[in-house]
């Protein structure tokens, strides 16, 4: 499969409210949306880091320009038939995860395209999920009292579990509040990397209150003491912002550093990333689910398809974008089929494109490479 062209847009868009964490308070997302090009098909991706360097050390406007400046220019005019051939052909850029997704996203969508397959069937072929299931997640609310009455909300509507932003002094108090409204919620706490292992009388007292899992209480690079902390408590940890690549996997499956991984097809580099982190998990009996970046439906259509890949055991972290954002850009809506449950792509290629007149409107970088001859 030739490339014969790629074209890149930095695209801004507020949410809401500001998306409140332990790493901060955002008022809107930019992400790298890729639309790449073979003859007459196309393939398009979204990757989202966040509009700064926060959540990691990427952010919108830095992998757009290290896709733009270096990343496509690699691909571009040549033949890739597997995507460990485009990932190869790129590898001499370290690290950069969520810029490098944004290429290798946009060569699978295309890759479906051309094979008229929806990408679920290309990413996992003997799948026979036709929905996959999700859970809402709340930030750090106002108050008590308004968290408890969006997530009673939530439980009311059918969700199947709740996600929990957690931060210092947003912690235990909030969890037993939680718990004794709702005593038979599923429930899990993301601590977005905020702890550290000299507060481990923490997770030891939130450990009584039956979660589901502890998400990435620690800082990224330390899955030593995530392994420290998984034999202290009984509740599964999982990681998230950890999880970059397979190699990371490897080591954190081999020291027992975590119950639960969470898959971020941009996080990690890409689909075919992702699909071999799944495998190592399977293999170790450690279970899966697919999270979102706050993106629009055009990344989050991605994030469905991959979710229907086995070994997904807990509802999946993939919203609707207009849950996020008052001006959507998604060319059609992702909707529910079900309370909670979000339907596989039917048609071949891309999941959902970009409206493109509304992603035009928010776009503020835009640049086009075509291939020679």
């Amino acid at each position: 499969m030739r490339i014969d062209s790629i074209d890149l847009y930095l695209v801004e868009n507020k949410f809401y409210r500001p998306w409140r964490t332990a790493y901060g308070s955002d008022p809107g997302n930019g992400v790298l949306m890729t639309c790449m090009r073979s003859g007459n098909h196309e393939g398009w991706s979204e990757s989202s880091p966040l509009p700064g360097p926060t959540y990691c050390y990427e952010y919108g406007e830095g992998i757009y320009n290290v896709a733009s400046k270096f990343l496509a220019p690699m691909v571009l005019g040549k033949n890739f038939d597997t995507a460990e051939e485009l990932l190869a052909a790129m590898s001499s850029i370290k690290g950069n995860p969520f810029a490098k997704a944004g290429i290798e996203i946009a060569w699978w969508t295309l890759k479906a395209d051309m094979e008229g397959l929806p990408l679920h069937k290309l990413l996992c072929p003997e799948s026979t999920v036709t929905a996959v299931d999700e859970g809402p997640g709340f930030g750090v609310a106002d108050s008590l009292d308004d968290l408890i009455a969006e997530v009673g909300a939530a439980l009311d509507s059918g969700a199947k579990r709740v996600k929990l932003k957690a931060m210092h002094g947003w912690d235990v108090n909030m969890v037993q509040a939680i718990r004794s409204t709702f005593p038979n919620g599923t429930f899990h706490i993301d601590c977005n990397s905020s702890y550290t292992i000299d507060e481990a009388d923490v997770f030891r007292k939130l450990d009584h209150f039956g979660l589901a899992m502890i998400e990435q209480p620690f800082s990224p690079m330390d899955i030593l003491d995530h392994a420290k902390l998984q034999k202290m408590i009984d509740t599964p940890i999982c990681l998230d912002e950890s999880i970059t690549d397979p190699f990371v996997v490897r080591q954190a499956l081999e020291i027992g550093a975590c119950g639960f991984v969470n898959i971020k097809p941009a996080r990690v580099g890409g689909l075919a990333h992702s699909l071999e982190i799944n495998r190592l998990c399977k293999q170790a009996g450690v279970g899966c689910w697919v999270g979102g970046m706050m993106e629009s439906d055009v990344g989050k259509g991605i994030c469905v398809e991959l979710a229907a890949m086995d070994n997904i055991v807990y509802p999946n972290d993939i919203t609707p974008e207009t849950d996020n954002y008052p001006e959507p850009i998604g060319a059609h809506p992702l909707k529910y089929v079900a309370p909670w449950k979000l339907p596989v792509a039917q048609t071949p290629g891309t999941p959902i494109k970009p409206d493109m007149d509304k992603m035009l409107s928010k776009t503020r970088l835009h640049c086009s490479l075509k291939a020679e001859g």
